[in-house]
């Protein structure tokens, strides 16, 4: 059960697109990318580098009368990752490296886990802050089972600033899915931050 419990986590990270609705410190700069004037969506057209990444995110599960609850932990150790944004479609490549702490039960465990030569892409759009894409940005794997089934249409939150150099995803967000059973409360709390390549 705990490794059901997981993967259905992990599901969950992957479909969110590892981002927080937490404030940032900084100055930021909101650019309505749908306004022609602003030129916005120029300035997301181009390459994007990986340069922070976290996640937070705590289950609670019950089946059978039986209740489970878990947390983990994601953070970024090492990235040479790059997303790249076309006017309207995306690719990914490159590489990168997360620590990540499970706790079940009271038990912590961390681990590193590496990604290599991960690519991928799909078309995006933009309403005001919201960016809708037909992929997902980041490849995961438990146990060598990769969790793709996490692609499809997805939407996030994100925020230019530093004078459109820094684009960050944030998300925080609670799914709850019944099933047989089987209910499980995922929350999510998390962010990517992404630097632009001159």
């Amino acid at each position: 059960m705990k490794k059901f419990t997981y993967l259905f986590c992990l599901f969950i990270l992957c479909s969110a697109f590892t981002c927080e609705n937490e404030p940032l410190e900084g100055d930021f700069v909101t650019e309505d990318v749908n306004d022609p004037n602003n030129q916005a969506n120029g300035s997301l057209v181009g390459t994007w580098t990986l340069v922070d990444m976290d996640a937070d995110i705590t289950t609670t599960t019950s089946f059978q009368g039986i209740d489970f609850s878990g947390a983990f932990t994601l953070e970024l150790i090492d990235s040479d990752y790059t997303l790249v944004f076309d006017e309207d479609s995306y690719t990914v490549a490159g590489d990168y490296e997360l620590t990540i702490t499970s706790t079940f039960d009271g038990v912590s465990e961390s681990y590193t886990d590496s990604y290599t030569n991960v690519t991928g892409g799909g078309n995006y759009s933009t309403n005001g802050n919201i960016m809708t894409v037909d992929g997902q940005f980041f490849d995961f794997e438990l146990d060598g089972a990769p969790t793709d089934v996490a692609s499809g249409e997805q939407t996030a939150e994100f925020q230019l600033s530093n004078g459109g150099q820094t684009l960050t995803f944030f998300q925080d967000e609670t799914v709850t899915q019944n099933e047989a059973g089987f209910e499980a409360t995922v929350a999510t709390v998390s962010t990517s931050v992404w630097q632009k390549v001159e």
